[in-house]
């Protein structure tokens, strides 16, 4: 007599997709920790001897390092949850997002629950870690004035506080047009974090936080976007190719600007003499763990993507590629988490009281040739000059190559808004701005009203402009579809 087959419950079904997309952000979570914990236990000689403090114990020892790497993976999955949902997932006709987006939007809420959490036991553990007193031995109210005392420990109670906030208001989210904003909100969280730390001191301290903050955004898009991509595939949600191929661009770019942001924080941290010091073989193999995630990235694009384009439900090579990846961002991040916790070589030379203020040591008194020719390029509002002028010469040439006129005068007014921008943020007004207060009150009046009043002469109804924008974008029948499509030139819209 031929067995019955046994049929399966649809919640037992559920439950175990469910469970299959949420084991590999834990294990990721926990290889993070425990690659944190372990070069946290091999540097603790020097940190102790940097800081001459006595050993917390092993619950601060191993609990700093193990919390971090936790919580940063928590939040590199809140910003990958929120940025499925804004950008790679398609909502419906309505705004209302899909089961895809609403499942995304459900784990950037609890991942940004589990990163205020974290952020929160690193007051405590942190007020430990600077004293040098077990954690048991401190009381709240201890934890409460060290916190006040110790910029770091100021810092992850910020966080605590904004990722608690972002994990509420998530809740009752169901439509698109919200998602957007908590994907800044989460990317705001990581903010404190950039503002403290070994960039944040010292000589170059200045570009030193602007490139931090670069890394620390561009990572987390592009690691919360890996993590958001796997759980989506894993759980088989709809329109896998769109967001894969929407990934895929906005990967590319995360990618070079961690490159360029970390080249630079390394250059103003350590000489190529230091390489072989302990702070230096640390560098060395994030660099390395970096290099082999872009091969693996290049080789998704060309195997995972592609099979995806062919066949919209061939999911497994990107799984398989995906995973690859996941298990080399968890080492990244603890060997991150690592050179955190490492201290750098002592520089030779003390720095000034300038640049231990600004970050730089001015040449002089302002006079208009040091105001001309002292250039300091700001990495953020330099940059973003820079690709808004960029921007707008790709729109002009589109439109050029269609046949369509644009008036001379809108072109002038754009890029005069971005000059402006780039002179006052990089020029001599930018360096003496910080310590000349006729500086300062000539780029309070002037830049805040002048860059923004240039940049809205230079616009033209969509209608005018659309020749410019990419075909997907042409297509869109609204303004949500829109900002997606900027990630997609093969999709022609939702």
């Amino acid at each position: 007599m031929p067995r019955r087959r046994r049929e399966q419950h649809p919640m037992m079904s559920e439950v175990g997709v469910r469970r299959r997309a949420v084991m590999p952000l834990v294990a990721v979570a926990v290889l993070a920790g425990a690659t944190a914990a372990a070069i946290g236990a091999i540097s603790l000689a020097d940190a102790l001897t940097a800081t001459g403090l006595p050993d917390p114990g092993p619950l601060t020892t191993y609990g700093v390092p193990v919390v971090r790497a936790v919580g940063e993976i928590a939040a590199a999955a809140a910003v990958g949850g929120f940025l499925t949902a804004a950008f790679l997932v398609p909502p419906q006709a309505s705004g209302v997002l899909d089961a895809g987006g609403y499942r995304a939007v459900r784990l950037g809420g609890i991942a940004s629950a589990i990163w205020a959490i974290c952020a929160a036991l690193l007051v405590a553990l942190t007020v430990s870690d600077v004293s040098g007193l077990p954690l048991h031995q401190l009381g709240m109210g201890d934890i409460w004035a060290g916190a006040d005392l110790v910029e770091i420990t100021n810092a992850w109670r910020w966080t605590a506080v904004l990722a608690a906030l972002v994990a509420v208001a998530s809740i009752p989210v169901l439509r698109w047009s919200t998602t957007p904003i908590l994907l800044l909100a989460a990317l705001t969280t990581l903010v404190p974090l950039g503002l403290s730390g070994h960039s944040s001191t010292g000589g170059a301290h200045d570009m030193a936080t602007n490139s931090l903050l670069i890394h620390l955004g561009a990572g987390a898009l592009w690691v919360g976007g890996l993590l958001g991509l796997l759980t989506h595939a894993l759980r088989a949600g709809a329109h896998l190719d769109v967001a894969a191929r929407r990934f895929s661009v906005l990967a590319l770019w995360c990618y070079g600007a961690i490159a360029a942001s970390g080249i630079t924080n390394a250059a103003l941290r350590i000489t190529p003499d230091e390489l072989l010091t302990p702070y230096g073989l640390l560098l060395l193999a994030k660099v390395s763990a970096l290099g082999l995630l872009g091969v693996l990235g290049w080789r998704q694009r060309r195997i995972g993507v592609a099979a995806l384009n062919v066949d919209p439900s061939e999911r497994r090579p990107l799984v398989r590629l995906a995973l690859t990846e996941a298990a080399i961002v968890a080492v990244t991040v603890g060997i991150a988490v690592g050179l955190g916790r490492t201290p750098p070589p002592p520089t030779t030379a003390e720095p000034t009281p300038a640049e231990m203020a600004i970050g730089f040591d001015l040449s002089g008194p302002p006079t208009a040739t040091r105001i001309l020719l002292d250039w300091r390029f700001d990495l953020i509002l330099g940059t973003l000059a820079f690709v808004l002028a960029v921007l707008y010469a790709v729109g002009l040439f589109r439109l050029r190559r269609s046949k369509i006129g644009w008036p001379t005068w809108r072109t002038a007014s754009w890029m005069c808004g971005c000059a402006s921008l780039l002179l006052v943020t990089s020029s001599g007004v930018g360096s003496y701005m910080p310590r000349c207060s006729a500086c300062t009150s000539s780029c309070r009046r002037r830049c805040p009203p002048w860059c923004p009043h240039s940049w809205h002469r230079a616009h033209l109804p969509l209608s005018r402009c659309a020749p410019s924008l990419p075909q997907p974008m042409r297509q869109c029948r609204d303004p949500v579809s829109g900002w997606s499509c900027c990630f997609d030139r093969r999709s022609a819209g939702y």
